[in-house]
């Protein structure tokens, strides 16, 4: 699938306009609220982990895969939530990478992010064309289906952080 328009949560200004300026494919919006109606609309949501509250980027991750979408999650730099490190982590259920020395206020790291995400789309097409079928056809994606997924993204993220929370 080619990615032609992506949707970056964040809570961070600096790092949303990084990211438009850096490929005309980004909308950007600065807070969680109310995205639900417009996760339809977008090829590829990208979201920050900790926004408004520590699981703010797992709740938009849970309303993207309700809408029958395949999210991902990019966290960290150097001065997100009191952080002292230089790493951005991106991933989603099957996909999980690290950029170091970047943050998401630099365009290399939007640059290498989406060269990275759209390499990953063989490995997770299968999972997201499946997923888009049952929501297509159903109208809903089934409790067990979400509740698979979430635990799938909260293991990559405990890589990240040691599963310490």
């Amino acid at each position: 699938m080619k990615i032609n328009r992506i949707l970056f949560i964040d809570d961070s200004v600096e790092n949303g306009a990084t990211a438009i300026t850096t490929d005309p494919r980004i909308d950007f919006v600065s807070s969680p609220e109310g995205v639900e109606a417009a996760l339809k609309d977008y090829d590829c949501i990208i979201t920050d982990l900790r926004m408004t509250h520590a699981e703010s980027g797992f709740e938009v991750v849970e309303k993207a895969l309700r809408a029958g979408k395949l999210p991902y999650i990019a966290t960290g730099g150097t001065y997100e939530h009191g952080g002292s490190f230089n790493r951005v982590s991106v991933f989603n259920y099957g996909f999980f990478r690290n950029f170091d020395k970047m943050t998401k206020a630099e365009p290399r790291f939007w640059q290498e992010a989406l060269q990275a995400i759209d390499g990953a789309e063989a490995k997770v097409q299968p999972v997201r064309l499946a997923l888009e079928k049952v929501y297509s056809t159903l109208g809903i994606v089934p409790e067990d289906t979400l509740k698979m997924m979430m635990q799938m993204y909260r293991q990559n993220r405990d890589k990240i952080t040691g599963g310490k929370h």
